[in-house]
């Protein structure tokens, strides 16, 4: 007797030809999806070392790129540093120049100082012969004279001194030869024109402080004149000719 379901109707019934159907699917399902996993997992493998490669690659590179930005900020820095020193090096140059071209009269100056002309009395070199060195009697103004005035106005710090244009170092000699006065080895003539460049009233000051000064400021200069002494806001004088050593050769070299 067949039993009834709870409604009292009754329940179905499961063949064994379905029930070896349904296994038969499940199992056919399963193969496949195992074959599929089993098929794939090369191509995954393969994707996962490409992906792993690349990644390799990729790390190689931005070590690569960083060293090489290491030694660019080295490269840079080193520049900077030496740009420092090359900038630091041609102040000190500049600086040195600009003490030494003025001492050596290799530049035209100009600013503010003192001109000064004193001349020979007139006619007080008429019947007078050569001089020589220092020699005055009635030949008016001589080489020490000048020599003594450059003197008072380099001690006056003076910066820059000529002579009738002729333009003076610390080691320029003033000196008389064959009766004609030379300043740097170039003659001179009266009225004799000294311009100097510094402080203009330490220069005036300094100029009659000398024995030059003082004597031709009171007519006492036997043979020279004053003619004038002056300060001024712009002095010029010029740059000194440039000269080309010259060195001694045995005669036949």
């Amino acid at each position: 007797m067949t039993g009834a379901g709870p409604l009292g109707r009754r329940a179905p019934e499961r063949s064994p030809a379905r029930l070896a159907a349904v296994a038969v699917a499940v199992g056919l399902l399963l193969a496949v999806a195992g074959v599929t996993q089993r098929a794939g997992a090369p191509g995954r493998a393969r994707l996962d070392a490409a992906l792993a490669a690349e990644r390799d690659r990729g790390e190689a590179a931005v070590a690569v790129k960083t060293a090489e930005a290491r030694g660019l900020r080295s490269t840079v820095a080193a520049a900077r540093s030496a740009l420092a020193r090359d900038t630091a090096t041609q102040r000190a140059t500049a600086d040195a120049l600009g003490v030494l071209e003025p001492a050596a009269g290799a530049t035209v100056a100009t600013g503010p100082g003192l001109r000064v002309q004193i001349a020979d009395a007139a006619g007080g070199d008429a019947d007078a012969g050569p001089r020589g060195s220092g020699q005055r009697g009635a030949g008016g103004v001589t080489d020490q004279d000048l020599a003594a005035i450059v003197n008072a106005l380099w001690a006056a710090h003076a910066t820059a001194i000529a002579i009738d244009g002729v333009r003076l170092s610390g080691t320029s000699p003033i000196r008389t030869a064959g009766g004609a006065i030379l300043v740097d080895f170039q003659p001179v003539v009266s009225p004799y024109r000294l311009d100097a460049i510094g402080v203009p009233a330490a220069l005036l000051a300094a100029f009659f402080g000398s024995g030059p000064g003082r004597l031709l400021a009171d007519g006492d200069l036997a043979g020279a004149r004053l003619v004038a002494a002056t300060t001024a806001r712009v002095v010029t004088v010029p740059a000194a000719p440039v000269t080309t050593p010259r060195l001694a050769r045995r005669l036949g070299q």
